[in-house]
């Protein structure tokens, strides 16, 4: 079934291929769109990125669908060429056109007689480098970074041997330290190096924590999130009675683990998950804790960087079955692909989802991949 297709976000038409006719006999269709996004994701970030929607429907069908021209911008209601039926339209350059996320840009279109949309979601190098150079994923001992992009879920990887205290140092009988309540926890000392992830969701605070073993394995010592309930919407009153000589330093600390406006540091005891079963404080101030966030893109959440020497995919942009079957070995053992010799290219395609899709192992594997590969 055809529906419409929309605009990922506001942007500006880079080119386009607007087809009257089909150009061949299974029906496939090669109007398409590309648009340039631009946005800023934190302290002076920029982030360049394009989308590009491909085999949208010619204009001749539209009438089969029941489709009004007039719900698309004024660029697509036209040809961008005069090329007889069956033969390729020639694209053409974008002059500037702006787009407005969730824009109708077309409608779905056909490729070798199947219903078939194209999309990508890509940077070219330039911008790439310029946006990713700042984050860490190929670093596996990531240093705290010292620009102020700082969001989404918020880590720290904490040494060995590092103490922990049941409460922090001052805290009252009453389990109070500054009129702030601290749970009681345990005294203790981690064994091995720990990555903890912390969230916010409905006002509370929530934490995983994850030990990590020397080969780079890591344990999950939370089977849960651990939560704390309104700490999120008490951060202005924690700040306030535990930093009163500057509760803006200490709502960062208690937000983001580091002070973004300066570099200045404050004592800030978190709750954490040190061992199966135990937990207590540990002050995150600690230059030996690093403290980074999703702005780092972080190897020890998954984060991978396919450089150009161990990519997966050849000069025409076509997947390595080989490198693939290769780099999901350990999460699919024993498993084979499906076999896909002597069928059509979209056949091949279709299997290949079939079995990335429904491998819940593979899917994990193939997860964070930030790599080149060329484009159409």
């Amino acid at each position: 079934m055809h529906g419409a297709v929309y605009a990922i976000a506001d942007g500006e038409v880079v080119a386009y291929r607007v087809c009257q006719h089909a150009i061949d006999p299974d029906n496939s269709h090669v109007g398409f769109i590309l648009l340039r996004h631009r946005g800023e994701t934190g302290d002076n970030r920029t982030l360049t990125f394009y989308s590009l929607y491909m085999h949208l429907l010619p204009l001749a069908e539209y009438h089969t669908f029941g489709f009004d021209v007039k719900e698309l911008p004024d660029f697509p209601h036209m040809p961008t060429g005069d090329a007889p039926k069956g033969k390729v339209t020639q694209a053409v350059k974008g002059n500037g056109q702006k787009i407005r996320r969730k824009d109708i840009l077309g409608y779905l279109g056909r490729y070798e007689g199947r219903t078939h949309l194209h999309f990508e979601i890509f940077a070219v190098p330039d911008d790439f480098h310029a946006y990713f150079g700042h984050t860490q994923p190929g670093n596996h001992a990531p240093d705290t970074p010292t620009d102020r992009d700082c969001w989404g879920h918020v880590y720290h990887t904490i040494p060995a041997g590092q103490s922990f205290h049941a409460q922090p140092p001052g805290t009252g009988p009453d389990n109070t330290l500054r009129g702030i309540k601290f749970e009681r926890g345990q005294d203790g000392a981690n064994d091995l190096p720990l990555a903890v992830e912390t969230y916010f969701c409905n006002g509370a605070k929530y934490t995983n924590v994850w030990s990590v073993a020397a080969n780079g394995a890591r344990t999950l010592l939370t089977p849960a999130p651990v939560p704390e309930v309104n700490y999120e919407y008490d951060l202005y009153s924690r700040a306030t009675a535990l930093y009163p000589a500057c509760p803006s330093d200490g709502y960062e600390m208690l937000r983001f683990g580091r002070i973004l406006s300066s570099t200045a540091t404050a004592p800030t005891w978190v709750s954490v998950t040190y061992a199966n079963g135990k937990r207590g404080y540990i002050d995150i101030s600690n230059a030996a804790i690093k403290k980074l966030s999703d702005a780092d893109f972080p190897s020890f959440m998954g984060w991978q960087k396919i450089a150009d020497g161990n990519t997966l995919f050849d000069c025409n942009g076509m997947c390595d079955i080989d490198a693939l079957k290769k780099l999901v070995k350990d999460a699919a053992a024993g498993k084979e692909l499906p076999v896909i010799e002597d069928v059509t290219e979209a056949q091949k395609a279709q299997a290949l989802s079939t079995y990335i899709t429904l491998d819940n192992p593979v899917r994990q594997a193939l997860r964070g991949f930030i790599c080149p590969a060329p484009s159409e």
